[in-house]
């Protein structure tokens, strides 16, 4: 009964999903992401929007969490961007939350609720594996920024030297 509600109401669960993880973004990059359709004059909605596509099908189909293409490359845009590690993943949380309420509107059964207990051990995996993604990210961001100081020191030292 969850898949069958979650097929059917695919587009919509999307749509609202889409919006709240823009609204994340300051007011002048939320209207850029709205107006702007083309993939290469927005990649970073086009990653945004293809990357949700990809979480929520992989939810659907019941994917492993290793199978949730998209969720690595938003994970990747926000790790880079100015959000702290709460508000970089809040996206998946909203997911949940358009799921639980949307659905909550319809009469639970017995065998819907084993289906919402699957559905939270999965989508615990995918927040679990989320952070690790995340946390890989910022470590190779710190990575890149120490090998920039290392190389800049070096260069100033034999600068100072006159080499």
């Amino acid at each position: 009964m969850l898949k069958q509600y979650l097929q059917q109401n695919r587009e919509s669960i999307l749509r609202g999903w889409f919006e709240l993880t823009i609204n994340t973004y300051g007011p002048e990059m939320v209207r850029f992401l709205k107006k702007e359709k083309n993939q290469f004059s927005n990649p970073v909605g086009n990653i945004i929007i293809t990357s949700l596509e990809s979480i929520y099908d992989g939810i659907l189909n019941g994917d492993g969490v290793d199978e949730y293409h998209g969720l690595e490359e938003i994970i990747k845009v926000r790790a880079v961007q100015d959000f702290s590690p709460s508000n970089a993943l809040s996206f998946l949380f909203d997911l949940k939350n358009i799921i639980r309420t949307s659905f909550s509107k319809n009469e639970q059964k017995p065998e819907t609720m084993e289906e919402l207990a699957d559905f939270d051990k999965r989508f615990d995996l995918l927040l679990m594996r989320a952070f690790d993604i995340y946390n890989n990210c910022r470590l190779k961001i710190q990575e890149i920024k120490m090998a920039e100081i290392k190389s800049r020191s070096e260069r100033a030292f034999k600068i100072l030297k006159g080499e």
